[in-house]
Order: structure tokens, then sequence, then C-alpha cells
């Protein structure tokens, strides 16, 4: 499998695991109190979906830095080394929240106060990576744009391109439609992405 097949393949099934976690995740809480106190009734089916959220995670950001590393030569594609350089550098801050969201979840029993102030500091910690994420597209988006002629994949880079101006607004707009907006179309058209790379090394075979 080379590396092409390979961040296709990543880029479908990291999405899909982390909108399957998002599926089984409290919908009803309206604050992170809330949403910890409904993830701690039943701590050890909430720590597989969060385990399921950042193996989505470490699958799909792994995807898109391969992804950008395959880039051709071209007028931007310099532009692709650095998001496949800040890509899988949100993997640990996200590695960082969810593992502050185990040890919150696993200490509510014991002791609320201190799992609601950890679950808190967890909670918070992905608005860096929102930033993050938005550099990172933005910058690949150029790059995809400028490499490729055909209507749909550079389509799909103008819609990275939105998405990643989207992450970085919401990190100073606090607007939650906005980030979510940024969060799914992520995933939908990192999906579309990955089917288009599939069928296009399958039709050059």
């Amino acid at each position: 499998m080379n590396s092409r097949i390979l961040s296709g393949w990543l880029l479908i099934v990291g999405p899909l695991a982390i909108l399957t976690a998002f599926l089984m995740w409290p919908t009803s809480a309206e604050t992170a109190q809330e949403e910890l106190l409904e993830l701690a009734k039943n701590p050890s089916s909430s720590i597989g979906v969060m385990a399921l959220f950042i193996t989505g995670i470490t699958l799909l950001f792994c995807g898109l830095s391969i992804a950008s590393r395959a880039i051709d030569e071209s007028k931007w594609s310099s532009l692709s080394v650095v998001s496949a350089t800040l890509f899988p550098l949100v993997i640990p801050i996200m590695m960082g929240s969810v593992g502050l969201n185990f040890g919150a979840v696993r200490l509510f029993e014991t002791s609320p106060e201190s799992a609601s102030a950890i679950y808190l500091t967890g909670y918070h910690l992905t608005d860096v990576a929102d930033l993050l994420m938005g550099i990172s597209f933005v910058f690949f988006a150029v790059a995809l744009v400028d490499q490729f002629k055909d209507s749909l994949r550079r389509g799909i880079g103008f819609l990275y391109l939105i998405i990643g101006v989207v992450h970085i607004i919401s990190v100073f707009a606090q607007e939650d439609a906005m980030d979510i907006a940024a969060w799914m179309g992520m995933f939908i058209v990192s999906i579309a992405f990955g089917v288009v790379v599939l069928r296009a090394k399958a039709s050059n075979n």
C-alpha cells in the first residue's frame, strides 16, 4: 500500500470513527459540567467513546499530513510542507484534552469538584487546536487548489479553505454553531477527498 492509498483510507475511516463517537456523545448537556455528569453515569462506556474519538482524530490528521506531503511540486506547493508539519501537532493537543477527560470521568465519583475542574481544563484545551487546524487547512487548501486543475479537487480545496477560515474565526467569535459547522465540514470534505484520492489512484492503475 503506497502513501496516497493510505492517506485516502485514513481520510475516510478517521472522520467516520469521530462521527460514530459523536452519535454516542451526550447531546442533552448544555454546559461542560452537565456533560461530565452524563459521562460519569457510565464511566467505562464514556471512556470507550472518547477512545474512539481520539483514534479517529489520530487517523484523520495523519491522513491529512500524508496527503500534504503527497502534493507535487508547483507554485504554492511549499505551503503543503507547512500543513504537513502542523496537522500532526493537533493530535497531542487533542490527546491531552481526552486524557484529562478520562481522568475527570474516573475521579467524579470520589471528588466531583476536582473532576469538574479537570474536565473544564480539557474542554478548553481544544480551543488552541481550532486555531492550529485553521492555519493548517488554509495552507493545505491553497497548495491543493494550486496543484489540481480539475473542478472537483479544486472545489475540495476551496471548501478546505473555507473550513480553515471558519476554524480560525470560531476561536475568537465563541459561536458554537460556527464551531460545529467547521468540524462537520472538516469531516464531510475529508471523506469526500479520501474517496477522490482512492478513485484517482484506482484509475491510474
